[in-house]
């Protein structure tokens, strides 16, 4: 039998044993088990259990008498028989599988469980960003939890694809070196600096102080970052810091699709 034959046949369902004994009864015609166990060197057990598997399937015809003979059933409604019930077994399949697994997911075809993956170090999570980022239609939303250092800020947010309008709310120091590609697309808010941080002493600030004021206050810390990006997915970036130099091995994030957690960091509750 030719390989593309073969293949036709049991893509149809039969096993090797039962497409090598139909194609036997094909070509050969009537044959007793014992016939076609020889031809097709099979032990007679398994060529007995060979043909009921064919006969069950709606390939051949056998007779009553003794011994047994069998014959073929014409090709093509063979064929056809196979085909159609295959169909009808992956429609039920769909059918079930839809109605039991669908209710999970929402009008848009996404998942309605909440979701959480954690990405470790800096630059698989400058990654992880760009790769959310690229597929967010709409602004990004974020707090930072505790003084940032200008260089880390600006590596963060400039991940961001360059469409994206941005606004960050801040618990520390301003940022003083802001990359000037942020400049006109993002908006930073420090909410609650003023009334709760009064230790930062600098009425006009630069780059030299407030490095030596993180250094001297908050030298060693660890602050987050809630990243949202829309409606659904958000990340929720960990940064340690030790003489206020980010620990860049030991960054991490949750990588979250939960509406409820965005909802949630928004509103402050």
């Amino acid at each position: 039998m030719e390989k593309q034959l073969l293949n036709a046949i049991l893509a149809l369902g039969l096993t090797h044993k039962e497409a090598e004994a139909y194609h036997a009864l094909v070509t050969k015609g009537v044959m007793t088990a014992e016939a076609i166990s020889k031809l097709i060197n099979v032990q007679h057990p398994i060529v007995y259990r060979t043909l009921q598997g064919l006969d069950n399937k709606g390939w051949i015809d056998s007779t009553t008498e003794r011994p047994k003979t069998y014959r073929a059933k014409p090709p093509k409604t063979a064929a056809e028989n196979a085909g159609e019930s295959q169909i009808t077994a992956i429609e039920e399949s769909i059918e079930l599988i839809d109605q039991v697994l669908s209710p999970q997911y929402d009008e848009n075809q996404e998942m309605l469980r909440q979701e959480i993956w954690t990405v470790r170090g800096q630059e698989s999570v400058i990654q992880k960003i760009r790769e959310v980022g690229a597929r967010t239609k709409s602004g990004v939303f974020a707090k930072i939890t505790g003084p940032i250092d200008d260089d880390t800020f600006n590596e963060i947010f400039t991940s961001i694809p360059p469409s994206i309008s941005m606004t960050v709310q801040i618990m520390g120091p301003p940022i003083i070196g802001i990359d000037p590609k942020l400049e006109k697309r993002i908006n930073i808010q420090r909410p609650y600096f003023e009334g709760k941080c009064r230790m930062f002493p600098m009425e006009c600030p630069d780059v030299h102080a407030k490095e030596e004021f993180l250094k001297n206050v908050h030298g060693s810390r660890f602050i987050s970052i809630h990243l949202l990006f829309g409606e659904k997915e958000a990340l929720w970036i960990n940064i340690p810091y030790k003489n206020n130099i980010m620990i860049r091995d030991k960054v991490w994030a949750n990588w979250i699709i939960d509406p409820d957690y965005i909802e949630i960091v928004k509103t402050g509750v």
